[in-house]
């Protein structure tokens, strides 16, 4: 799911040089739309930083730059000093304009920014299947198991069978089946590295691990044995 379009923030990774050059464009853009004295008031009435302001940090800033040209090593660090400013008027002017857009990516482009492309929301976990149902499908040793409609959000699924005596428990995303005083735990991730948590301490366990995706599932790795603390 796509977010709605703000105004980039990457011109704070800009070179120097290439900050006034966009703050220049920014400060250009903006003008216009701030109200005269005499014209009524609009939403750019309220901006954190005033043009006037924008425009003092770009000159100092391109000042900063032309004196660091020399070797003078206070004027080096005057450049520093004059980036953290610009990129602090300019961001506050950034998130501004973003509010005030509601996701209108003209509107950020009006305003000298460039919207954002990219951005997405992290997707949410799929919920329970609603109709899950497991019966025998007339083979021997053979069962069906499944829901008739799909999990929304789901690329994958795992199915789990096991005897009566046997418990199966839900932590986050790992699967317990414990038989007995022993446990198996299962987890699925979306990362190649997880932790698995309360195991017992002392008690060697061989893990592995194998792939899963829309086709179905890879091989297994090669069990290592390694014995929690």
């Amino acid at each position: 799911m796509k977010l709605t379009p703000k105004a980039s923030l990457g011109f704070k990774k800009e070179k120097p040089a290439a900050k006034t050059g966009f703050g220049a464009n920014v400060i250009t853009s903006l003008t216009p739309l701030v109200p005269t004295a005499k014209a009524t008031a609009n939403a750019y009435s309220d901006l954190p930083v005033p043009v006037t302001e924008l425009q003092q940090l770009n000159t100092d800033l391109a000042n900063a730059i032309a004196d660091s040209l020399t070797g003078n090593h206070s004027a080096v660090a005057s450049v520093k000093n004059a980036v953290i400013a610009w990129n602090y008027g300019f961001g506050l002017t950034a998130n501004y304009i973003s509010a005030i857009a509601e996701g209108d990516a003209q509107t950020i482009r009006k305003a000298g920014f460039v919207p954002t492309k990219s951005d997405r929301q992290p997707k949410p976990k799929p919920g329970a299947a609603t109709d899950f149902k497991a019966t025998i499908n007339g083979s021997k040793g053979a069962i069906i198991a499944g829901a008739k409609t799909a999990v929304p959000g789901a690329t994958a699924y795992v199915f789990a069978a096991a005897p009566d005596d046997a418990v199966i428990t839900y932590v986050g995303n790992t699967m317990v089946i414990t038989i007995g005083e022993k446990s198996i735990y299962i987890t699925a991730d979306t990362r190649k590295q997880t932790e698995l948590y309360d195991l017992p301490s002392g008690m060697p366990v061989n893990v592995s691990m194998y792939a899963i995706n829309g086709a179905g599932s890879g091989p297994a790795s090669a069990p290592q044995q390694v014995i929690p603390q």
